[in-house]
């Protein structure tokens, strides 16, 4: 006639009596009567916190008595998330349109809803942020801008917003978030082994380096799909211009740069994306292996031609030198005298003994004759 049921203190019991709802027990002990009744027993640990059980939402719904004794119902519409707290501590994340119904009693459970209706309502709340990636939460996009570089936010393909540095999160919940990041410091485009053909049909190959920086994000990623490969299009076609009117003489004897209205041509048209570009520059200037061999021939011809005469200009002053020194010694016969002494130390240091007979006279008359 009775059944003894036990309710421990982290448990609650569901009874349903003749296939109906009849009411949930607290811990404790009691004797049920059961003389003629079908009785069924759901038992439930509360430290599992979620009630789920197929009376779940005939309970909401039918008894709000039996939810304001037992439940914590926390419910989202279609544009809602809810925040859901356990003892102060975010702990969870209800998505739109759902409800869940957690037990009261043994652990506090407080619930934030927040509304997405709205654009201005999709970045989460800085204070909630913290907790909600340490969950890896799906509905939330965390995006890291870094010093240098700027955010582009889009919600449903259009933007919202552009983000300095920082760490950010917008809910996924209704909208779909993206969020893009822009660098914005100084870069450098490399043009590397273009080939263009001169004024007088000789093909060469140069490498070409760019410095730019994006001034504006958000038109840099609206106005071009790759600002860097819209840059390395633009200096092919500017060095293609420069180069391709000069001949091969003209551009190797004036080291010839990007001129400076394309250059300008550049810039405004970069600009136009918000990207500002700085110095164009001609790096190398890399010639066909013929034509290296040609002018290498060429500068060694020069140079020896050069050589040759300097060596000539030498040798006239030299000449000259000793025409000026032949005229002051046959005017000036003591020259002479000093010469021949400075022949005779010479000669003296290339022998190992002299031997003077008839005085230094003779001695100088027998080393050394002057022609009449």
């Amino acid at each position: 006639m009775f059944t003894r049921i036990v309710v421990g203190d982290n448990e609650r019991v569901l009874l349903v009596r003749n296939k109906r709802f009849w009411k949930i027990l607290r811990p404790g002990e009691y004797r049920i009567f059961t003389l003629g009744q079908s009785i069924v027993q759901e038992r439930f640990n509360v430290r599992d916190l979620v009630f789920a059980s197929e009376w779940t939402n005939f309970i909401v719904k039918e008894r709000p008595d039996v939810v304001a004794e037992h439940f914590t119902v926390v419910e989202t519409t279609d544009s809602q998330v809810a925040v859901v707290s356990i003892d102060g501590k975010v702990a969870r994340l209800v998505a739109p349109g759902h409800r869940v119904v957690f037990w009261r009693g043994v652990l506090e459970v407080t619930a934030e809803t927040i509304d997405l209706a709205s654009r201005d309502a999709q970045e989460v709340p800085a204070r909630l942020l913290p907790a909600l990636v340490r969950l890896c939460v799906a509905l939330v996009v965390v995006a890291v801008v870094e010093e240098g570089r700027r955010g582009l936010v889009y919600i449903d393909g259009r933007l919202a917003r552009e983000l300095g540095p920082g760490t950010y999160g917008f809910w996924s919940a209704v909208a779909v978030p993206r969020v893009d990041i822009v660098e914005t410091r100084r870069q450098t485009v490399e043009v590397p082994g273009q080939e263009i053909l001169t004024k007088d049909k000789v093909t060469i190959r140069v490498n070409v380096s760019a410095v730019f920086e994006v001034v504006n994000a958000a038109t840099a990623r609206a106005g071009a799909k790759d600002v860097n490969e819209l840059l390395y299009r633009t200096l092919q076609i500017a060095v293609r211009q420069t180069l391709g009117k000069r001949a091969l003489e003209e551009i190797l004897a004036e080291k010839v740069d990007v001129d400076e209205t394309v250059s300008a041509e550049v810039r405004r048209e970069m600009e136009a994306f918000g990207v500002r570009v700085g110095a164009i520059a001609i790096r190398d200037i890399i010639l066909p292996g013929d034509i290296r061999e040609i002018l290498n021939q060429v500068v060694t011809a020069e140079k020896q031609a050069q050589a040759n005469l300097i060596r000539r200009r030498e040798e006239t002053a030299a000449t000259r030198s000793l025409l000026n020194t032949a005229k002051l010694m046959e005017d000036n016969p003591l020259l002479v005298r000093l010469k021949e002494l400075e022949t005779l130390e010479k000669i003296a240091d290339k022998v190992e003994k002299i031997t003077v007979v008839g005085g230094m006279n003779s001695l100088l008359e027998r080393t050394v004759t002057i022609a009449q």
